[in-house]
């Protein structure tokens, strides 16, 4: 009980020293570099979501780090869970069928609601993922959002898989599967190495995009290639965490 109370008194100190600067001082926001990002953002970028042109353009950088976190958080997760064997009873590793090894067990939680809900909305879900990724440049979304929104959607047909059915995730036959999302999310980073690499080859610098005005494709193509490799490699790495863990028989 104490414990608990000087925990949350120490989070209490720390939200009020983080707020403190932006809610004490009586100093405008600097609107030179609003301004300047709102004339220059789509003519330097292409995109009209200036947010979509901040983290994909001017702090790309930021962007790589959180994708080299992200992968480090999801291989350590994996790693933990291969630890405790939760990669199926059998104990094997990413790649075998220890989704359907338990499925037995985690059938008999299953009910005809839970099958028929998310066989409803999988396929929705999944379609507005991949729109998230698509229109990220244009509209609130992006890379990070869209491939969480994938994430749920696999986990849903995960939820209701059923014998014969469309949501009966095997990894050795699925193309949902573990085995599938884990050389998905390979697959999805090294994209995103090349996207950063591509730069260099056109003889700009690291993360520069290469496409130059005139050569017939619209500079935003670069930011949208970006979003759906970082879509990619986010709904892969977190849909396989989770059916790792399904395929515990831990629902």
């Amino acid at each position: 009980m104490r414990s608990g109370i000087i925990g949350g008194i120490i989070c209490t100190l720390m939200a009020a020293a983080v707020l403190a600067p932006m809610v004490i001082p009586d100093i405008p926001w600097p609107a030179a570099a609003r301004d300047a990002l709102a004339d220059r953002g789509f003519a330097d970028t292409g995109a009209p979501n200036l947010v979509a042109a901040i983290y994909l353009g001017y702090r790309a950088y930021d962007t790589l780090g959180e994708t080299v976190v992200l992968l480090a958080a999801l291989s350590g997760a994996i790693g933990l869970i291969k630890a405790a064997g939760k990669t199926g009873p059998d104990g094997g590793a990413i790649g075998s069928d220890s989704a359907s090894a338990a499925g037995s067990k985690i059938k008999k939680s299953h009910t005809n609601i839970i099958d028929l809900t998310a066989g409803k909305l999988s396929p929705i879900v999944l379609l507005f993922g991949w729109y998230v990724m698509f229109y990220g440049h244009q509209s609130p979304g992006g890379g990070f959002q869209g491939g969480v929104v994938l994430a749920s959607g696999i986990v849903f047909i995960a939820l209701g898989r059923r014998e014969g059915g469309i949501g009966r995730l095997d990894a050795r036959h699925s193309a949902l599967g573990s085995a599938s999302m884990a050389w998905v999310e390979v697959a999805a980073f090294l994209l995103i190495l090349v996207l950063c690499s591509a730069g260099l080859a056109a003889g700009g610098s690291f993360l520069e995009n290469p496409i130059v005005s005139g050569s017939g494709i619209p500079p935003v193509a670069y930011i949208i290639a970006f979003n759906l490799a970082i879509g990619l490699k986010v709904g892969s790495g977190i849909a396989l965490v989770c059916l790792l863990m399904m395929g515990s028989g831990n629902d």
